[in-house]
């Protein structure tokens, strides 16, 4: 009655303080009238900011029209220089790729004229969705007191930024005009760039899959030699424009800081790791004045040409050749590849690269047979490209070699990789750097793939290589998505290994996870993880959802039919892994199988036998029978050791020796603590029982064994005699009744064969003896 009383106290106090919680009409209204009036304070502020940056734009923008109009007069101008240099560079690919670098210098330099008008145009665009965002607020109102209320707060704040807004209209009209200059530039320039392209994967066809015709022909020959000329008197006129618009002195600026930058990185490396320092200091020296060039060229504006792009693919490459252990093979490639990078940065024709190839690559041929280390398959390898060259596919051998080159550096990166890798791995089971050797791998195979058509072909090729699309019904595939693919999916393995070995670090209560939940938190993971790249994968090909749906009902005619034993073992491995019923590690017996779980996942669980049979028992045999779960509570494990002794065995001498051989073993538990019982008075002695306990259950053959020799030898020296049951065998004969019957007749034969001969032979021994011969008779006659 009292907690009754208490409660509808507690109930009553709580409604009088809900009804008085909310303020009175009048009060509501003071409360709004001064919300409105600091919402007002907070407009009145930010429409001044507006007001000022408004000024500080309108003070900006002629300036930044001036320069932009600068700038969109110079690039224009490029632009048509750009297009009148077609009819010089000809048709060679490095030509044409040099010329959409130069379009693509001139689009990034529109964008950073543009930019301060961009960032402008971003600014006044705020400032006008603001403004709508009050007229919004203004017109669109609960009540008619409300919308007074909002009116007599906003109206002054409201005048004051209709005004700025058609200030702000009037500057952004004006900024609109500058910007619709640049972007008809930039639309100019992009419609010449596809062009371009156009042309490049034309010049590209006709260069590297077809003949330039074969030298040994006279007029071939005289063509080649009037190409030559031509090229000598054209090219000049196509660098020189290529060169003036390079700015070679900020270019040496950004490269020299990028080396000192690179060479900082890699002396501090060289101090603190030793396997960087084990690295030759002149290969490192050449890598980081590559990747300041590299940096320069892909930093510094109107640098991107072929004259800017070959000193630090040069000196990479030459860095990364002195880093790996190599002998003149690969120098001599890179002297091969350097040549054929010259004479494609030089826009040679076809016909010229087909009468300069063959020396070089007789060059390279004397060089290796000289040094005696290369293989008959690279001297072969160079000897047909330089065939291949006096016959009309010059810029094909050239291809060829820059690629083998490229191929030989990449596999030696990536057998350095992996022996490093290897390393880290050594002695240690499931090491994360085993598990991202597969990982580089494909990242190395990837890199070499877009090097090689980077290199080759330039953006271009690129371009219209990743950009091959297959469409299969609803899905897309394309080859920029399987590098992709490949790349996630060892990223997503890597992913799980830290995931498993993180939940070994793990303590929780200053204590480790135990490996069971381990197990099944790491499986559920794995399992998400899985589930997220199928839907990646889904995405990356463009297949939507909702084409999966006929693959669902087929699937559930097939779960109907034939995949209910698959479905059925599923959602039994779900249930054992969240039932914790059977967890890794447990010691169960299943039917005749009796082991340790090394492993449970969906379909199946995994079981060691303790002769190291594995045994792979499908979830669903699990739930139709009894499982056996010896370590379900607990890991330890009793043994039993029948003991019968003769008659008359004194029990406490029987019982000490028991207990003394137990409790010796090291691998028999304290506690609990071992036990010996007189189980009966058996029907050859008296018979005991000895109970122990092991913590493994692997052990228990091997303490049985041991126990047993133990208790034999104590007995032996102590004169106590084991009870043994005697047994009497009885030879039984083979084989059926009618079989044995006739063994014995031939056997009865074969005995009276014997006999029979025997007494033959007796019987003419006494014949002779009774009658003598007669010549016998005759001589004792005489």
């Amino acid at each position: 009655m009292n907690a009754l009383r208490l409660l509808c106290l507690t109930v009553c106090c709580l409604c009088g303080l809900a009804l008085s919680w909310g303020p009175g009409p009048a009060l509501a209204g003071q409360g709004d009238t001064a919300l409105w009036r600091s919402i007002t304070e907070g407009v009145r502020q930010s429409l001044a900011l507006k007001s000022r940056e408004l000024a500080q734009i309108q003070a900006e923008l002629p300036a930044a029209k001036a320069a932009l109009a600068q700038t969109l007069g110079q690039e224009s101008s490029r632009l048509d220089q750009v297009l009148l240099l077609r009819g010089v560079a000809g048709d060679t690919p490095w030509a044409s790729r040099t010329l959409m670098m130069q379009l693509r210098e001139i689009d990034n330099a529109v964008d950073v004229a543009s930019g301060s008008l961009e960032d402008m145009h971003d600014r006044l665009a705020r400032t006008k969705e603001e403004y709508a965002t009050l007229r919004q607020i203004r017109q669109q109102n609960a009540s008619r007191e409300y919308t007074d209320l909002v009116s007599e707060e906003l109206a002054g704040p409201g005048r004051d930024f209709r005004e700025l807004k058609d200030q702000v209209d009037t500057v952004k009209a004006d900024v609109d005009a500058a910007l619709a200059q640049a972007t008809s530039l930039k639309k100019d320039v992009r419609e010449a760039r596809k062009n371009e392209i156009e042309r490049f994967v034309r010049v590209f066809g006709e260069t590297y899959f077809a003949s330039s015709g074969s030298l040994l022909r006279l007029a071939n020959l005289r063509g080649a030699m009037d190409d030559l000329r031509q090229w000598v008197d054209t090219a000049p006129r196509f660098w020189g424009p290529i060169l003036a618009w390079t700015d070679w002195g900020r270019f040496c600026l950004t490269g020299l800081f990028g080396f000192a930058a690179f060479w900082a990185v890699i002396t501090l490396a060289r101090r603190h790791w030793p396997a960087v320092g084990g690295f030759s200091r002149a290969g490192l020296f050449w890598l980081a004045v590559g990747l300041g060039l590299g940096l320069a060229r892909h930093t510094v504006l109107f640098a991107g040409n072929q004259f800017t792009s070959l000193p630090w693919v040069l000196a990479t490459c030459w860095g990364l050749v002195l880093l790996m252990p190599h002998g003149p093979l690969l120098s001599v490639l890179f002297g091969c590849f350097t040549a054929a990078a010259c004479m494609d940065v030089l826009n040679m024709p076809a016909s010229t690269i087909g009468i300069v190839w063959p020396a070089v690559a007789a060059t390279a041929v004397m060089r290796l047979r000289r040094a005696g280390t290369a293989g008959p398959s690279i001297v072969g390898f160079l000897a047909a490209t330089a065939v291949a060259g006096i016959f009309g596919f010059g810029p094909q051998a050239t291809a060829l070699t820059e690629a083998l080159f490229m191929l030989l550096l990449a596999l030696g990166l990536t057998a350095a990789i992996q022996r490093r890798l290897d390393g880290l791995a050594a002695g240690r089971k499931h090491s994360l750097a085993g598990l991202a050797s597969p990982l580089a791998v494909t990242l190395m195979a990837t890199l070499y793939v877009v090097w090689v058509l980077v290199f080759m072909g330039g953006p271009g090729l690129m371009d219209r290589v990743f950009g091959l699309r297959l469409s299969i019904g609803k899905a897309t595939f394309s080859l920029d998505a399987l590098p992709t693919l490949f790349v996630v999916f060892f990223l997503l393995r890597l992913m799980q290994a830290w995931f498993a070995q993180l939940l070994a670090l793990v303590r929780l209560r200053g204590r480790t996870v135990e490996p069971a939940l381990a197990h099944t938190v790491g499986a559920v993971f794995s399992y998400l993880t899985w589930t997220l790249f199928v839907l990646f994968a889904l995405h990356l090909f463009a297949v939507p959802l909702g084409a999966l749906t006929w693959i669902a009902s087929g699937l559930s005619v097939g779960i109907g039919f034939g995949l209910k034993d698959i479905v059925n073992n599923f959602v039994s491995g779900l249930i054992i892994m969240f039932g914790g019923a059977v967890k890794k590690g447990d010691i169960i017996q299943q039917g005749k199988n009796f082991g340790e779980v090394v492993d449970l996942s969906v379909r199946n669980t995994i079981m060691r036998t303790l002769d190291n049979t594995t045994v792979i028992i499908p979830n669903s045999s699990f739930l139709r029978g009894e499982i056996v779960n010896m370590t379900y509570q607990d890991a330890s494990m009793r043994l039993t050791i029948p003991v019968t002794v003769a008659p008359g065995t004194k029990l406490k001498k029987v019982r000490k020796i028991l207990l003394t051989a137990a409790k010796n073993h090291p691998d028999v538990l304290k506690k609990p603590s071992p036990e010996v019982a007189m189980v009966a008075f058996a029907r050859f002695g008296l018979q005991f029982e000895l109970y122990v306990w092991i913590d493994n259950f692997m052990k228990k053959f091997q303490v049985q064994s041991e126990l047993t020799t133990t208790i034999d030898q104590e007995f032996q020296d102590n004169k106590i005699m084991l009870a043994f049951q005697g047994v009497k065998v009885k030879y039984k004969p083979k084989g059926t009744e009618a079989m044995q019957l006739e063994a014995m007749r031939e056997e009865l034969r074969r005995k009276r064969s014997g006999t029979l001969k025997r007494s033959r032979v007796l019987r003419r021994v006494h014949a002779r003896r009774r009658w003598p011969a007669p010549a016998a008779a005759r001589s004792g006659e005489e």
